[in-house]
């Protein structure tokens, strides 16, 4: 099994707090040119990369792809449904600002394939919003679940916790609310300060607090999604009647998958080997080679069985699937003739 990840790297504003590959939009982006590129990109790796197997998930994630054209998605969906074999049940989401969009442009997203949404909402408290630098308020963001809900029956949120100067009982406040909503999956974030970011640099400057590290934001959190009927299936993920979300699934399976768009990233098994191909992340590099139906790729690195091993290991951790060594030796020694050790 396999998944395709679509980035698009615009937003309206850049959060504050996000180091994503992604940049603020500009007036005038070529449509056209950037589809273009894409499907040249999608057939390169068809053709040297994609194995035959079955695409279980296609996720367009960003920076914003919400705020593409409803016509851009479709053309992506049916370039890849003509060159890969795709799963009868495939998921295919999409991220989405509660901003960008509208009931009309989600409606037209679900007939042009989408079958999943995930909105940012990050926080239902107006403060916090402003300070994490997202453009929607609290009453937008649950207008929006709420329409969305009438439109997608797989509908997942994500949302920040350990917030500068949040409290415990704020945070279990606020969570309990938002399980409240009709959705079906939920992600439960830690904030974490990265380097770069305004965040950081507001803390630096001692404009914010800089959040505590503590145990006790994670732990309530699980006891109070699992009181809500939602199941903590991955160290940040929960979810209702078992409606994992496929695409993030597979990578802690260590399935491939395929990255596409400005700083990508892959993981693909060529000549029986788990390859590593990392795309430019410059938009406009990454669309000069992509419109000349040249491989946009940085760095392509064949990863050595200790690689390999350590980031299975790695990967199944972080899931309530775990890991199995057994098969992982097995995988390895097969491959490289090697016995492995923990």
């Amino acid at each position: 099994m396999s998944t395709i990840y679509i980035h698009w790297a615009y937003c309206l504003s850049k959060c504050y707090y996000c180091d994503f590959n992604s940049i603020k939009c500009r007036r005038n982006i070529d449509y056209e040119k950037w589809l273009a590129g894409f499907k040249n990109v999608i057939n390169i790796y068809k053709d040297n990369f994609y194995d035959g197997k079955q695409i279980t998930s296609i996720y367009f994630g960003g920076g914003t792809p919400s705020l593409l054209p409803t016509n851009f998605i479709k053309n992506i969906l049916e370039i890849i449904k003509n060159l890969y074999k795709l799963s009868p049940d495939i998921e295919i989401t999409i991220e989405a600002n509660p901003k960008t969009i509208t009931k009309e442009k989600a409606v037209d997203l679900r007939n042009a394939g989408i079958n999943r949404m995930s909105i940012g909402v990050q926080s239902i408290i107006d403060d916090d919003l402003k300070m994490l630098g997202r453009i929607h308020n609290a009453e937008e963001a649950k207008q929006c679940v709420y329409e969305m809900s009438e439109i997608f029956d797989n509908l997942s949120i994500d949302m920040i916790y350990n917030r500068p100067s949040q409290k415990i009982n704020a945070w279990k406040n606020e969570l309990n609310k938002i399980l409240q909503y009709p959705i079906s999956h939920v992600s439960l974030y830690e904030l974490i300060i990265e380097k770069n970011t305004k965040l950081k640099q507001m803390i630096d400057a001692g404009i914010i607090e800089k959040p505590k590290n503590s145990s006790v934001f994670l732990e309530e959190t699980i006891k109070i999604a699992q009181e809500n009927g939602f199941e903590m299936y991955e160290v940040s993920n929960f979810a209702k009647d078992k409606k994992y979300g496929k695409h993030n699934v597979s990578y802690w399976k260590y399935e491939d998958y395929y990255g596409i768009g400005a700083g990508a990233h892959s993981r693909c098994i060529i000549n029986n080997h788990k390859i590593a191909i990392s795309q430019i992340a410059d938009n406009d590099a990454w669309l000069k080679y992509a419109s000349q139906n040249q491989i946009p790729i940085c760095e392509r690195e064949i990863l050595t069985a200790d690689d390999e091993y350590k980031e299975r290991i790695i990967m199944g951790l972080r899931s309530k699937f775990g890991i199995n060594l057994k098969k992982i030796d097995n995988h390895i020694k097969s491959k490289y003739g090697l016995q492995n050790k923990l």
